[in-house]
């Protein structure tokens, strides 16, 4: 088994392990990893896992659920992306708030975009690609005591 396989498994135990029932002012999440395939009839098919493999499609799906007798407002769900995982630009369902290309940087609006400066001294605005995303964030604007919310994103584990 290659390194980079260990900890890019690693990595998605870690964080599978880190968000499962963590709660937080009586707001539970659960972080759930699905591997997508295709079947021979072209049709979607996730299935949990808690193995990948260079090349494999990962759907995150994060559950939020209100266990407080009120409803709240303006929660802010952060998934992280492992090195070694690509972010599918536009997968992420509900829309993104932002994005963060460090663990600690601030979040920007999506796509994120970054200036260049070329060979000639000019500098043109480029897309980041999606490996180098490495912390989602959405807004959930209100949620309801009892009611869950389920945020979804894909990334692909990098090939070497």
């Amino acid at each position: 088994m290659k390194l980079n396989h260990i900890l890019v498994l690693f990595l998605i135990l870690g964080l599978a392990t880190q968000a499962q029932a963590q709660q937080q002012n009586d707001v539970s999440s659960v972080l759930e990893v699905y591997k997508i395939t295709t079947n021979e009839d072209g049709d979607e098919i996730a299935t949990q896992t808690s193995e990948v493999t260079p090349g494999d499609l990962i759907e995150y799906r994060l559950i939020y659920t209100n266990n407080l007798e009120n409803g709240i407002t303006q929660l802010r769900p952060v998934l992280p992306i492992p090195i070694g995982m690509e972010y599918l630009l536009d997968s992420a369902d509900p829309n993104l708030e932002g994005a963060s290309l460090s663990n600690s940087g601030s979040f920007q609006a999506t796509p994120l975009t970054r200036d260049v400066r070329q060979p000639d001294g000019t500098t043109t605005t480029e897309e980041v690609p999606g490996r180098e995303y490495r912390r989602l964030r959405w807004l959930v604007p209100s949620l309801e005591a009892g009611d869950q919310v389920i945020l979804v994103a894909r990334v692909k584990v990098i090939e070497e």
